[in-house]
């Protein structure tokens, strides 16, 4: 038998033990009755596209007309369509993504320093887009972490960001005992009010393909992929992920 041969029968053998263990329960993108939503199934079909273009040739996935619970492949694909999109959403270009602008208007300083401050994020916050006070010269997209050396500058009033170079700093601040995402910015000059603030919020797979329709591939091709990371196919999960990578050169 051909080593292709050997591979198909591999996979398959590999992805009916997967399915026939797995208890899969209802996921996210499932609605009244347990049914997998047509929104979801859509996108579950093209990953099963990916899939025929993944697996060993002869191996042919049959796409489903009609939500249901009855498909254990759908089940599987649907339970990781949400870690997959979440992934996108945190490596695809910012250029490429619908970003949410916030309704906050308003910095608070630090007590000790009116220069200074910070913005709590929504609970739905992802990833940042774009910020800019309006004491700032610049808008900036990325913001630094406090593990990063440039952090312990920022107590330093020789050293810290300014108008001209700010700097923000995507931490956690804990108040009344709940942690809370936060933006701490340095600095302003006088003003503590918010020019704009994009962000990327977490959504399930339907909706942000909605807003994001270009980037129904690369969502396709990581879920994919993680159908083979759990099945233990390290190189087709390696070719999965460079397709992502592809899927960005080509938006």
């Amino acid at each position: 038998m051909s080593i292709l041969g050997d591979q198909r029968i591999q996979y398959e053998a590999r992805l009916k033990a997967l399915l026939e263990s797995l208890a899969i329960s209802d996921g996210g993108g499932t609605g009244e009755g347990g049914t997998i939503l047509p929104s979801r199934l859509t996108i579950i079909n093209y990953v099963k596209a990916k899939l025929d273009e993944l697996v060993p040739e002869g191996t042919t996935f049959s796409l489903s007309s009609e939500p249901n619970v009855s498909d254990p492949l759908d089940l599987l694909i649907n339970a990781h369509l949400d870690e997959a999109t979440k992934d996108i959403q945190l490596t695809a270009p910012l250029s490429v993504l619908f970003p949410t602008r916030s309704s906050t208007t308003t910095g608070t300083p630090f007590t000790q320093d009116a220069k200074q401050g910070y913005i709590d994020l929504p609970s739905n916050f992802l990833r940042l887009a774009q910020i800019k006070m309006a004491d700032w010269q610049r808008t900036l997209e990325t913001a630094i972490t406090p593990q990063n050396p440039q952090y312990k500058l920022q107590g330093n009033e020789y050293l810290r960001g300014g108008i001209v170079k700010p700097v923000v700093v995507l931490t956690w601040r804990v108040s009344g005992g709940v942690p809370t995402r936060t933006l701490e910015y340095y600095s302003v000059d006088s003003s503590h009010a918010i020019d704009k603030l994009l962000y990327i919020t977490e959504q399930k797979a339907e909706d942000f393909i909605e807003d994001n329709s270009t980037l129904l591939p690369s969502l396709a091709w990581n879920c994919a992929g993680k159908i083979m990371q759990i099945l233990g196919l390290a190189e087709n999960y390696k070719m999965a992920m460079e397709q992502v990578k592809l899927s960005y050169v080509n938006l």
